[in-house]
């Protein structure tokens, strides 16, 4: 039988794990104020932290600029962005906390209570990290969803002309494939309204993942939702819902009320979180590549292209988007997750594979060494 100490459990999961063949050994006095020097330091070993609070800075800073500058009469309120933060941090250390309790009675710990007292400063910490990734996150999406809603106030549509041209170019036809599959088209809206799982839940599985991988994923989710919200201005796109090419009318009605949502928004100049127009790139499908890259590294990378592809045929099919706003979403999500590899290498920190590489891991064997604890990368990420 192995001991176990206190140290180990912290740096793998604060409260996480605890074996049922493990003697749990607790940490001596000052090993616990190390930790808690360590839990409120500058997390110097999180190279993500300070690119992160840039980005969120700066599309918060770009949306105030924009509404100044144009005096766009409305903004969104920021209390539902504040009070979700705060319920997930609140939730997900709740969980922790009672399965580190429930784990430690299987286990038959003796004094659960000071083993948890003394591992404390290390959850904390890590804690913190996930309140500020939870944060940092929803001032981005905040940002960009006003920034989205003032897109016309700067840049009236102009793209979609050339745009639909491009997918006349390659005959290809949102409408006639909605018609092609008219008896499946509920089901197509309903599917492609989940999408909001792999984005928002997407990235609240990353921040809380260990290790490159979590710092690597959270950079390229918000410089996609970045670099796709600065691209929505240059190429400023409303899509064939609103354009009148894609008859509204025969459309499910996952697709008639958000639809609408969207454009009571537009005329009236409002800010509601969610309620801009855009359609170059497409984020939905820029996201979906986002979170093909988090599956593969996981080992599921044929799921997550299938993944890519489902929200793709979606969004053409749905009337939302051009195939090439499409195209514009994945050159955007790989460009992010490019920069973001590059911002956590740079520290030393990357333990990640690229995204070729990633695909071509077996799933099998990413399982496996994933068990055993012979992934590096697995490990981190788990």
């Amino acid at each position: 039988m192995r001991g176990y100490s206190l140290s180990d459990t912290a740096q793998v999961a604060g409260f996480r794990s605890i074996s049922r063949r493990t003697k749990l050994v607790a940490l001596p006095r000052a090993d616990n104020k190390q930790a808690l020097h360590q839990s409120i330091g500058m997390f110097d070993d999180e190279p993500w932290v300070r690119p992160a609070v840039v980005i969120a800075l700066a599309t918060l800073a770009a949306a105030g600029g924009v509404r100044l500058i144009t005096g766009y009469p409305a903004a969104p309120s920021g209390m539902t962005s504040l009070v979700v933060a705060s319920l997930i941090v609140a939730l997900t250390a709740t969980a922790r906390l009672l399965t580190a309790i429930f784990r430690m009675w299987r286990a038959g710990v003796a004094h659960p209570i000071a083993q948890l007292r003394s591992a404390a400063p290390a959850a904390l910490r890590e804690q913190w990290l996930i309140l500020l990734g939870v944060t940092v996150v929803a001032v981005l999406l905040f940002s960009t969803s006003f920034l989205k809603s003032m897109i016309t106030a700067v840049v009236p549509f102009w793209a979609d002309d050339t745009l639909a041209k491009v997918d006349a170019a390659i005959g290809l036809n949102g409408q006639f494939l909605a018609n092609a599959i008219r008896p499946w088209l509920p089901a197509v809206g309903l599917f492609y309204g989940l999408w909001h799982i792999s984005n928002l839940g997407g990235i609240l599985w990353v921040i809380h993942w260990r290790g490159p991988a979590r710092g690597r994923f959270i950079l390229s989710f918000m410089l996609t939702w970045a670099i796709g919200m600065f691209a929505a201005y240059l190429v400023s796109s409303a899509g064939p819902l609103f354009i009148g090419s894609y008859d509204l009318a025969a459309a499910p009605d996952s697709v008639q009320v958000p639809a609408r949502f969207l454009w009571a928004n537009y005329q009236a100049k409002g800010a509601l979180l969610g309620g801009g127009i855009s359609a170059f790139p497409s984020l939905h499908v820029g996201i979906a590549t986002w979170f093909a890259l988090v599956l593969a590294h996981r080992g599921w990378p044929k799921l997550g292209l299938a993944y890519v592809a489902a929200i793709y045929f979606g969004s053409v099919v749905l009337g939302w988007h051009y195939g090439a706003d499409g195209a514009g979403g994945i050159i955007v999500a790989l460009a992010a997750d490019w920069l973001s590899r590059k911002c956590v290498r740079r520290n030393g920190q990357d333990a990640t594979p690229s995204v070729i590489a990633a695909f071509q891991q077996s799933p099998k064997k990413e399982r496996s060494d994933r068990r055993l604890g012979g992934d590096h990368r697995a490990a981190d990420a788990s």
